[in-house]
């Protein structure tokens, strides 16, 4: 059994962006898995990758402040920002000038990892629920390396819609689907994220290369 559960709020529990939440669902969600790790002793908290206003003026209008506390509930903070170094704070300050909602989909691994430091959890006591194949899953077997699931009515990858992906584990607005993973994760393989991951990279790196000198090069050899 898994002693702590991270969900994340926007993009699984709350709208975001393209995606709608059926919030009769979500709550009946949310209500169900807090009485079952509340039964089960396992600690349930919310992750927002939004800056504090807007975190918590989302949280406010939610049903899911019902379930919870402030201590059960993190965001993205001016101490967080300061701490990245003064390059990437300035960043992280210009785009929150430009969109109030920007989102810092790391910070959600800086979090869980101080997370287990501070209260001594090993990854595998912990379990990651979320939506995003790069910046959530792949991420998560980088940095955290905690068990994770992927929602599976909002699959994305870096913010745009795809299509699941094999070996993976998921799960949807029905508590039975968490609550199992819960008590015994099963194995997953990695394999077909880790080629998605290298294919996507490929498409970027190689992008703007010119192989036209190659390709000359090969014909002469040819030749």
């Amino acid at each position: 059994m898994k002693r702590v559960c991270f969900i994340e709020m926007e993009g699984v529990l709350l709208s975001h962006e393209k995606y709608s939440v059926e919030l009769a669902k979500a709550r009946k969600f949310v209500e169900e898995l807090s009485t079952f790790c509340k039964h089960n002793k396992i600690e349930l908290f919310l992750i927002s990758g939004f800056h504090e206003k807007t975190a918590k003026q989302k949280f406010a209008k939610s049903f899911l402040k019902k379930f919870f506390d402030k201590t059960h509930f993190f965001f993205v903070d001016d101490e967080y920002i300061f701490k990245k170094g003064e390059n990437d704070a300035k960043r992280h300050k210009e785009n929150l000038d430009k969109d109030k909602e920007f989102n810092d989909s790391y910070f959600k691994q800086v979090l869980i990892q101080q997370f287990l430091h501070d209260n001594e959890v090993k990854p595998y006591d912990a379990l990651l629920l979320c939506n995003d194949l790069w910046v959530d899953a792949y991420y998560t077997t980088r940095f955290s390396k905690i068990d994770f699931a992927v929602f599976e009515k909002n699959i994305t990858e870096r913010g745009k819609s795809v299509k699941k992906v094999d070996g993976l584990a998921y799960f949807n607005l029905d508590s039975e689907t968490v609550k199992v993973l819960l008590e015994r994760f099963p194995t997953i393989d990695l394999k077909p994220l880790d080629r998605l991951v290298f294919e996507t990279m490929q498409k970027v790196l190689l992008k703007d290369t010119d192989f036209s000198g190659v390709v000359k090069k090969a014909m002469e050899q040819r030749s």
